[in-house]
């Protein structure tokens, strides 16, 4: 149950710097030179959690001719490496960025990589519409025009560093997070901070990003800067449900050093929000009614509505969330909506995660003979399916294609979530992942014996579509579909970009929210 967390330091990775009370001192320090604006350069940033080394990141800029014309170009790299249940998670993120020497973005390619095959999506502003393609073919958007690139708040702090009580805005286009940013700087007081061992004074920028992400909504990221006074960003942070990831600017060396090191930051536990009482046979009850609690934004732009949960408003900061278990659950009458929803073609592809020409897959798919079972008794032969194929659980695995998943028969419930996807548009029915909460006795405190009350923790499931229904079924349990007991937060397809929406999807979510229970009913 733990792919949420997967997810979680994708979004890490994405945002460390895609995005980019304290006594007052007099003037800042200069900490490195002005010549990246001038002639290019790069520079280096460790990044810790907990004060321990988790990862680091690679800033560069550098000025060429493509097709005739002068350009910037700047590169990114940045790779995490952290233990999630005792199990070492490696995740990279690169991105290659194209603007022009005003700013305006003109191209851009994004790969991430989790230990299977890397995930390539490269971006294109063309004629004012932005092409967006990967392994999966090629969508056109709109595009809004003059829209700077990724690497316009560098450029921008470098240019005209900020001076205390300033407040600037910036939008620009991020491809790492499918989305168009509009940030808010607020220069705050110069302060001293340690870098390194060395204090220095630098000034501490506070940015609230508002994240447009490309055909899924709005979102706010916020994070801090401290800057020298040349503007170069030294030190940098972004808050993490409780945690901080910290990176700091330090030498090529110093930065590469911890891929010697033994990961020791332990995040499995991440993200678990806790209940006022347990659920009794929570795979038995037939429905499970949740309050939940936000800290900003409504409810119902949080949660969605589906043929097996309803969201009613209370307030404009809580809402009753009510979920139908989909096991045995044949009578359509009992669910909220009925034969409404259609698939789209992406919910039928094959793409970078789903290989439907994997002969393996195929091979896998026909051990499920359809022709003698209705479209239901064929989704839950899958469902039964994939748990049976899957034999060992793995958190080590980042993000693992239905072919990687065939060959390793391992993971957590990504890979199950994944490779039962596949199976299903394998026969022919639209299917997706979807993101959620579901619910947990226990939980662990820092790996001991010991536990804390029952909690919701993240998770991955799927959904497939059965006569106009989008249907619910979790192959890590294999209960014959869903039980009641979780909340749908969003659903992917898995196409294009798909990371970056499920992200967002969190931000909304991540350390904002508080859920209690209502009721529950079970049949007698």
């Amino acid at each position: 149950m733990s792919g949420y967390q997967k997810i979680l330091l994708f979004f890490l990775i994405l945002t460390v710097f895609c995005l980019a009370g304290c006594r007052k001192i007099d003037t800042i320090d200069k900490i490195v030179s002005d010549t990246m604006l001038q002639s290019g350069g790069e520079y280096w940033e460790l990044l810790t959690i907990q004060g321990k080394t988790v990862g680091f990141q690679q800033m560069a800029l550098s000025f060429e001719e493509v097709n005739g014309e002068p350009v910037q170009r700047f590169k990114r790299q940045s790779r995490i490496i952290v233990l999630r249940y005792g199990n070492s998670f490696d995740a990279a993120m690169k991105v290659n960025s194209v603007s022009r020497l005003e700013g305006i973005f003109v191209s851009g390619t994004v790969q991430l990589n989790g230990g299977g095959n890397p995930i390539e999506t490269t971006y294109r502003n063309e004629n004012d519409q932005l092409i967006v393609s990967n392994s999966s073919g090629q969508t056109i958007l709109s595009w809004k025009q003059g829209m700077l690139g990724p690497e316009t708040m560098l450029c921008e702090l470098l240019r005209s560093p900020m001076q205390s009580g300033e407040k600037r805005q910036l939008t620009f286009f991020e491809p790492a997070m499918h989305s168009y940013v509009d940030a808010t700087l607020t220069a705050h007081n110069i302060e001293q901070v340690d870098i390194n061992g060395v204090a220095k004074k630098l000034l501490r920028i506070e940015v609230q990003n508002r994240l447009e992400l490309l055909q899924a909504g709005v979102q706010t990221v916020s994070e801090t800067l401290w800057t020298d006074s040349g503007g170069n960003i030294i030190r940098h942070e972004i808050p993490m449900e409780g945690q901080t990831l910290l990176a700091v600017r330090v030498s090529r060396e110093k930065a590469l050093e911890f891929e010697t090191e033994t990961p020791s930051v332990e995040l499995g536990n991440l993200g678990v929000i806790p209940l006022n009482h347990s659920i009794t046979q929570p795979h038995n009850a037939t429905k499970i009614e949740f309050i939940v609690e936000t800290q900003e934004g409504l409810p119902t732009n949080r949660f969605p509505q589906t043929s097996f949960q309803s969201v009613e408003l209370i307030d404009e900061k809580s809402a009753k969330i009510t979920v139908l278990s989909a096991i045995n659950n044949t009578n359509n009458n009992s669910l909220f909506e009925r034969g409404k929803a259609e698939a789209k073609p992406e919910d039928l592809a094959s793409n970078q995660l789903i290989d439907l020409n994997d002969p393996k897959l195929l091979e896998l798919a026909d051990q499920v003979d359809s022709a003698s079972l209705t479209t239901r008794q064929t989704a839950l032969a899958l469902e039964q399916l994939v748990h049976n194929t899957i034999r060992q659980t793995s958190f080590s695995i980042a993000l693992a294609s239905s072919s990687d998943v065939l060959k390793s028969k391992s993971g957590d419930c990504t890979e199950f979530a994944v490779l039962l996807a596949a199976l299903c548009r394998a026969k022919k029915f639209p299917a997706r992942i979807t993101l959620g909460l579901v619910y947990t006795p226990f939980r662990p405190i820092n790996n001991s014996n010991e536990s804390q009350q029952a909690g919701m923790v993240f998770h991955l499931w799927n959904e497939v579509l059965i006569d106009g229904i989008w249907y619910p079924l979790d192959a890590v349990l294999a209960l014959g579909g869903a039980d009641a007991a979780r909340i749908k937060i969003a659903d992917s397809s898995l196409a294009e970009n798909s990371l970056a929406p499920l992200c967002h999807s969190l931000i909304g979510v991540i350390g904002q929210i508080k859920i209690r229970l209502k009721n529950s009913e079970s049949p007698p």
